[in-house]
């Protein structure tokens, strides 16, 4: 039987996409319906706001700059 899934069409970057499905993959696939091409993703529509936040946290760990040290 076919099951209609609501989704969402996110275009990013090709950066962006692979950190998209990263998550996708360690979530057993929660996130993306189908990847369309290299910078288009068809998201479900319940889970993109959960995606987003996902997606933030993630650019936040790895963007965080290091500690500097003040031993001068």
């Amino acid at each position: 039987m076919v099951k209609a899934v609501r989704g969402t069409l996110v275009r990013c970057d090709a950066s962006i996409k692979a950190m998209l499905v990263d998550i996708d993959n360690k979530n057993n696939h929660e996130f993306i319906i189908e990847e369309l091409d290299e910078e288009h993703l068809l998201v479900k529509e319940t889970k993109i706001n959960e995606l987003k936040a996902r997606l933030n946290s993630m650019m936040r760990e790895r963007l965080k700059e290091p500690e500097s040290s003040d031993s001068e």
